[in-house]
């Protein structure tokens, strides 16, 4: 049966509010972190990811059920298609990286990351991607059920654009506040992942892409790091 992007009727505001609860979860947990001086990550991503999920009740009781779909068997076929989606944004963006001469900042994850926190930080990206992902479907499907026009493509399109720029300025502070590397580089990036979304309709499919794509980064930088040295 062919999958549908789920449909959500609510008002504007409540779109709205979902997104600005979802996005301040962030900043509202490190605040409150570091006040406490609480340093536990995995403690960090749990909450983030409860209150980005909590979020989204405030547009549909079902919305979680709606879009975290069990993963079936064509789901496999989407997860490999959505890699190479991934993939194929990676080159385009390096591409873009080297024609505009953008100057990037590392992720500062590869600082702080040893092996005495790797599990634990390993446990910690998993849980907070629900949260990342969760900022992307936000306006993507807000696009999608809101937008008054019967081209789907150009609805679609939007919708990727909009989540994915949105997506790109939450990394602005991970990125020492680089525009072009945060809202640019990252959004391209983004986009790959939002496609897996678009094909499968199912953000299950696109969380296990994030988390294979990002960890196969991660794991990649660590063992050059490891040979260089």
């Amino acid at each position: 049966m062919k999958r549908h992007y789920p449909k959500i009727e609510a008002k504007t505001w409540r779109w709205i509010l979902a997104l600005v609860l979802a996005i301040g979860s962030f900043y509202g947990v490190s605040f409150l972190f570091y006040a406490l001086k609480v340093k536990n990550e995995i403690i960090y991503a749990l909450a983030i990811s409860i209150l980005c999920l909590l979020s989204l009740l405030v547009v549909d009781k079902k919305f979680i059920k709606k879009i975290f779909l069990p993963i079936k068997m064509k789901d496999l076929l989407y997860i490999i298609i959505g890699l190479g989606f991934s993939i194929v944004a990676v080159v385009i963006s390096s591409i873009v990286v080297t024609n505009l001469g953008i100057e990037g900042s590392t992720n500062p994850i590869f600082d702080v990351l040893t092996p005495d926190n790797f599990k634990s930080f390993f446990v910690s990206t998993i849980i907070q991607f629900i949260a990342e992902e969760i900022i992307f479907i936000i306006p993507f499907l807000f696009v999608i059920n809101k937008m008054k026009t019967e081209n789907n493509t150009l609805k679609t399109i939007f919708a990727i654009l909009l989540s994915s720029v949105i997506f790109g300025a939450m990394h602005l502070s991970t990125y020492d506040f680089n525009l072009l590397q945060a809202v640019l580089i990252i959004s391209i990036i983004r986009t790959g992942l939002s496609l897996s979304y678009v094909l499968s309709k199912n953000l299950s499919v696109t969380y296990i892409i994030h988390i294979i794509y990002d960890w196969s980064l991660i794991i990649i930088y660590l063992a050059a790091r490891q040979m260089i040295q």
